[in-house]
């Protein structure tokens, strides 16, 4: 596969503009954080050199750190320029993950081709996550694995709306800046998103109920506590008004839900 064109929707259109636009969203930061996840996916994936398919790979993160201890890994996403992102860090870090454009919900390889499907933070941004699971299943050999790497970031709905606002209207009073001139996806796109990080369905339960149905077996859910801890550490430094706009200093919970695609005897 090394077709870049995509033909999109005008929901994936805006989606991907979107992230185009913030293409130098940060994933780590800083070295501890950094180190935090290292440590933690060393432990989940073991020195067995792996072929991966990181779906929404966004700047790359993700990818770059398995590429680091060692897998052969393919990274996706819609956006450009993001993937820009990835490519430079991936070049810096000495390392060369395969980055391509590719769309999470419909990834363009042949059934049973990766030991390990990853995605970080992705499944709130799909307007058919069901699609995408079992696209996912697909792609993974027989007992391989898949991984969505997911954070509970505090209350939803509109608490969630008046907590974050607030926080960016104190951004705004106190540095001088426009803290929303980033944006946001619009008001049609978030409805249609089911799994938004804004809506009270996009919690654990749902997930895993989401790979079940997608034909996953041994769905469980796992905390990231070193990951957690490093998290709250640096939102209890941040100042007020930016804990506010992130949603809590002390509820940002990193865990991770884990299946496995069933071999043919156990189907």
């Amino acid at each position: 596969m090394r077709n870049e064109v995509l033909e999109l929707d005008p929901v994936k259109e805006e989606i991907k503009e979107y992230w185009d636009r913030t293409k130098e969203h940060a994933f780590f930061k800083d070295e501890e954080e950094e180190d935090a996840w290292r440590q933690s996916l060393r432990k989940e994936f073991g020195g067995e050199k792996l072929r991966i398919l990181d779906v929404g790979t966004g700047n790359g993160s993700l990818a770059i750190l398995l590429a680091q201890t060692g897998h052969n890994v393919v990274g996706i996403d819609i956006s450009e320029g993001m993937l820009s992102v990835a490519r430079k860090k991936a070049k810096e870090r000495g390392v060369m993950p395969d980055f391509r454009i590719g769309d999470a919900e419909s990834p363009d390889f042949d059934d049973n081709s990766f030991d390990a499907v990853v995605s970080r933070w992705v499944l709130w941004t799909l307007p058919d996550p069901e699609k995408a699971v079992r696209a996912w299943r697909r792609v993974l050999k027989p007992g391989g694995k898949v991984y969505a790497f997911e954070s509970d970031s505090g209350p939803k709905g509109i608490e969630r709306w008046i907590r974050r606002n607030l926080g960016l209207f104190l951004i705004a009073i106190i540095e001088g800046k426009n803290p929303w001139k980033r944006g946001s996806y619009s008001k049609n796109v978030k409805e249609g998103l089911p799994l938004g990080y804004e809506k009270p369905s996009s919690n654990v339960i749902n997930k895993l109920e989401l790979f079940r149905r997608g034909g996953f077996l041994d769905v469980s859910a796992f905390r990231m506590d070193e990951v957690s801890e490093v998290s709250r550490k640096k939102r209890d430094e941040a100042p007020l008004r930016y804990k506010l706009a992130w949603g809590g200093s002390s509820e940002r919970l990193w865990y991770y839900i884990k299946g496995i695609k069933p071999t043919s005897r156990s189907r």
